[in-house]
């Protein structure tokens, strides 16, 4: 059985992983015994556009966090480059003027008025798009901005000359709506800059834990091309910005009139790798069950690293709750709480301290954990070990599924 794809619309979307029933990733629990809701988490890929994405997604109401402290950052390395990738197409003039959609295009429109440029507006979700609850986010914006808004929106302010839309396109769950919605924003002859995860690293290292309920489309350069092409857009540059785990991958468009012509693209490279990326589920998870059972057998005892989404997959996804003595993190807000799905309650770093954990699995970006490393200097000396869960990590758990069979 098919399913409709968010981008070309064929009845043609393949379910390749059914997760089953998930709870919200940043629904932490108050209790052990907390109830939260659930929603079936599956994943596909369109034979016709290669597009992978999940089916059916949770709807936004139950995506929202219910917490103000839950947030998400995305790297900005890159970010100079970008600024100076649009100053060379000659449009970062002192005239132009810039317009971000969500507060993660902050940074960027500071970086172009540096440039000289003398107007600037980053969309407001209460005053511009209606959003009155305060812990509302991208999961809200993306089904605000419409058509009708972005007329609205235009009259008021004025179209863009240039459009910043960075991470918020992969959480888009009618992306036709929102892409028109950009569109109607964007001056004639201006440019749009989307930026979405790059997942190729992710489907190739079988990383299956960034799958998760905010994300609803799965971009990699040849299908975020494809998916913008089939909007319309023709004049396309992507760039494609290296991070250790999950680059960073930005489309350039050229708001041009409406081209309802779709270019016929290969997509069957597309495709095979997702369709891995799914059938390598099952293997991963048991080996990781089986190597974390080997460990407890042995008496050792374990903990995960960083109570965040990501460690709330991995544990949900491969069914690991009882392997664990607790999740660790230091936030002061997420003391006194449990993972959603598990239930594991959220722990302090004294444990490593106190010798009471033999393994620690990280779910910490290389950046945090070579910090993790270097400040828990006397775990490791103890004997203490550390190990990642995602496959780009040197430290990556893999290795030792490779190394270990057990």
């Amino acid at each position: 059985m098919t399913s409709t794809c968010i981008s070309c619309k064929a009845d043609q979307v393949e379910c390749l992983l059914n997760l089953g029933e998930q709870p919200p990733s940043n629904r932490y629990l108050t209790s052990p015994d907390d109830e939260c809701e659930h929603h079936l988490l599956r994943f596909g890929v369109c034979v016709q556009c290669g597009l992978a994405q999940l089916i059916d997604p949770m709807q936004a109401s139950i995506v929202q966090s219910r917490f103000p402290w839950v947030t998400y950052n995305e790297p900005e390395g890159h970010l100079d480059d970008l600024v100076e990738q649009i100053e060379s197409l000659g449009m970062l003039k002192s005239d132009a003027f810039v317009m971000g959609v969500t507060y993660k295009d902050d940074s960027t429109l500071a970086r172009c008025l540096r440039k000289g440029v003398k107007q600037t507006y980053r969309l407001s979700q209460t005053e511009d798009l209606g959003i009155v609850d305060t812990l509302a986010s991208l999961e809200t914006v993306q089904s605000s901005l419409n058509i009708v808004k972005a007329d609205e929106l235009a009259k008021k302010y004025g179209q863009a000359d240039i459009l910043l839309v960075r991470h918020i396109l992969e959480h888009v769950h009618e992306p036709k709506h929102f892409i028109r919605a950009c569109h109607r924003l964007t001056k004639p002859g201006g440019i749009i800059v989307f930026e979405v995860p790059d997942c190729r690293k992710v489907f190739d290292g079988n990383d299956h834990c960034f799958l998760w309920e905010e994300h609803i489309s799965y971009f990699t350069p040849d299908t975020l091309k494809g998916f913008l092409q089939q909007e319309g857009f023709r004049k396309i540059s992507n760039l494609v910005y290296p991070y250790p785990m999950e680059d960073s991958l930005v489309a350039i468009v050229v708001n041009d009139i409406y081209d309802s012509r779709v270019e016929v693209m290969t997509v069957a490279e597309e495709i095979r790798r997702v369709r891995n990326f799914a059938t390598s589920f099952a293997a991963r998870k048991s080996a990781i069950q089986s190597m974390l059972n080997d460990r407890l057998k042995k008496g050792w005892r374990i903990a995960l690293f960083g109570a965040g989404h990501l460690a709330a997959k991995f544990v949900n996804f491969y069914q690991l709750k009882d392997k664990f003595v607790g999740v660790i993190d230091d936030s002061p807000h997420k003391q006194n709480h449990f993972l959603p799905g598990s239930a594991l309650p959220v722990i302090t770093s004294t444990c490593l301290d106190a010798g009471e954990i033999d393994l620690c699995l990280l779910t910490l970006s290389p950046e945090s954990e070579a910090k993790v490393r270097k400040s828990r200097a006397d775990f490791l000396a103890r004997g203490g070990i550390f190990q990642s869960i995602f496959s780009a990590s040197e430290s990556s758990i893999d290795r030792g599924l490779i190394d270990d069979p057990a």
